[in-house]
């Protein structure tokens, strides 16, 4: 290991080679420079295609069927989490992240997990990533990783479960009127591509049967 006079020494006789042959010349860097715009604004477009319609939806599903969920509000569109908060049944706290990221050039789209638990009572897989190149993303491909990851996720986080109420006797929202009920006690229930819904009164009932569009959490593909 070199002390830093000498480090020193070396930074100024790279910076004081005036005369090397430059890399880029202008026309070289404009054109990498308008491809690299191009790159970038196809993964924005193809990112938050990607959170909006494969990977926040099945997040929610998940989501839905815990009552101690608490979805994010994200300032990113290529990004979606998920809090688990610690409750008698579930002594941990849980976090589940997903982020559409890319390399240094935007040639690759990348799909990242990332998942954390504290206290840790059960040993789980931290991080995975799904890499495509830009133009050539497997949507289908995504969708089947991310409910891999998501039914790997609840298989963890139930080996935790302490026990108690059941899943019947957890809360839900009434995605007509917004009214917190019992899901055992719901007026009616429905499923609209796979998320569950449950309603307070056969009226919440009959108007989302009307148009589930207007009411469903869920977008669909």
């Amino acid at each position: 290991m070199s002390d830093l006079v000498t480090f020193t020494g070396h930074v100024q006789d790279v910076l004081r080679d005036a005369s090397r042959t430059l890399h880029w010349t202008p026309k070289e860097a404009e054109k990498y420079m308008a491809e690299y715009g191009i790159r970038r604004h196809r993964f924005e477009q193809q990112a938050h295609h990607l959170n909006e319609d494969i990977v926040r939806p099945r997040l929610e599903i998940v989501a839905s069927y815990l009552s101690n969920s608490v979805m994010q509000d994200e300032p990113s569109p290529n990004r979606s989490s998920c809090w688990f908060e610690f409750c008698q049944r579930f002594p941990t706290f849980a976090q589940l992240e997903f982020a559409i990221e890319h390399d240094v050039c935007f040639d690759k789209l990348i799909v990242h997990i990332r998942t954390r638990m504290t206290p840790v009572f059960v040993r789980f897989n931290e991080q995975d990533n799904l890499s495509f190149p830009l133009d050539t993303v497997d949507e289908e491909k995504v969708a089947d990783w991310v409910e891999e990851r998501l039914q790997e996720f609840l298989d963890t986080y139930l080996r935790i479960d302490a026990g108690g109420e059941g899943f019947a006797e957890e809360t839900a929202t009434d995605p007509v009127c917004g009214m917190q009920i019992v899901r055992s006690q719901a007026a009616g229930s429905d499923s609209y591509y796979g998320h569950p819904y449950f309603f307070c009164s056969e009226d919440c009932f009959g108007k989302f049967q009307e148009d589930p569009e207007q009411y469903a959490q869920i977008k669909t593909m």
